[in-house]
């Protein structure tokens, strides 16, 4: 039998900044060494068997076994089988955990059905030890470098829409935690990181949460550049920010998408914008870069 615990490090798994600051080139590099094709077999979930008492509803088993069946999961000759079944119990974690169950342990067991070439189905074996339900205790907000914070208390349990005495709700803790990330990034401070801290009271089924806030220095803006864009398409558009801004990706990404039908036709922000930090100077080089790819 395969199993994974459920309980969730929180400090390992919500802790991601909502800012793209460091975008991928539009072309890629013709100096990088050609990729070694890794043999993968594609792995299908037919069916799903729940085994024993847990706390979800027929309807959600229903729909869970649905959404893991359609799931993408694939296995490599270089790691174990358990690997692709944790991934594919993940969305029933994810329900358990919304629903308070902080230590939850989803544990199953594959049976193989067929065995193909490029492909393996299986039926899931499911066992849930959901474990007890916690509540949130006290909410706190602290500076990781022991300084008063960039915004108050009042402003940070604003962005987590946390309320104190509900469920302890993991998935609703790691949206505050985005949320906290982009306010601090639309004044600029783009590696701000808020770290859940957790104190359990298992006797009062309570967790206590604690984030402390990494804030690091902020950016400003020292260029801004559109290679490849014609001029006609630049002064039709209106930036979002000006040279000496703090750095607010959000509104970058906004105005690519407000902007997309003056930009060639397979743009992306992924593939097309690039964010150059200086860290010395605090500053970002801002670029849209439209050129083609060179010819190789």
């Amino acid at each position: 039998m395969f199993s994974r615990s459920g309980i969730l490090v929180l400090f390992g798994t919500l802790c991601s900044s909502g800012l793209g600051n460091a975008q991928s080139q539009a072309c890629a590099d013709s100096t990088s060494p050609p990729s070694v094709t890794v043999k993968k077999t594609k792995i299908t979930i037919v069916g799903l068997e729940f085994n024993g008492e847990n706390p979800l509803s027929d309807a959600l088993r229903a729909q869970l076994a649905e959404k893991i069946q359609h799931s993408e999961l694939w296995s490599t000759p270089e790691v174990p089988d358990s690997s692709w079944i944790s991934e594919g119990l993940e969305p029933i974690r994810e329900v358990l955990r919304s629903q308070g169950h902080f230590k939850t342990d989803v544990n199953a067991t594959p049976y193989l059905t067929l065995a193909l070439a490029t492909e393996r189905r299986y039926v899931l074996s499911v066992a849930i030890d959901a474990g007890p339900q916690y509540w949130l205790g006290s909410l706190r907000f602290a500076s990781a470098s022991g300084a008063p914070l960039l915004f108050t208390d009042a402003e940070l349990r604003e962005q987590t829409r946390l309320q104190e005495g509900e469920l302890f709700n993991v998935e609703k803790i790691r949206e505050g935690l985005g949320a906290i990330s982009k306010l601090y990034g639309s004044k600029g401070y783009i590696d701000a990181t808020p770290e859940p801290d957790t104190t359990i009271h298992e006797k009062d089924s309570r967790i206590d949460l604690l984030i402390k806030v990494d804030e690091q220095k902020p950016y400003r803006i020292a260029k801004i550049e559109f290679p490849g864009l014609q001029t006609a398409a630049q002064k039709s558009l209106t930036v979002p920010q000006a040279i000496g801004d703090p750095f607010n990706m959000t509104l970058w990404r906004n105005f690519f998408e407000a902007n997309g039908s003056h930009f060639p036709v397979d743009s992306s922000l992924e593939k097309n914008m690039r964010v150059r930090r200086d860290v010395s100077s605090g500053t970002v080089d801002v670029t849209l870069d439209f050129r083609p790819c060179p010819k190789t």
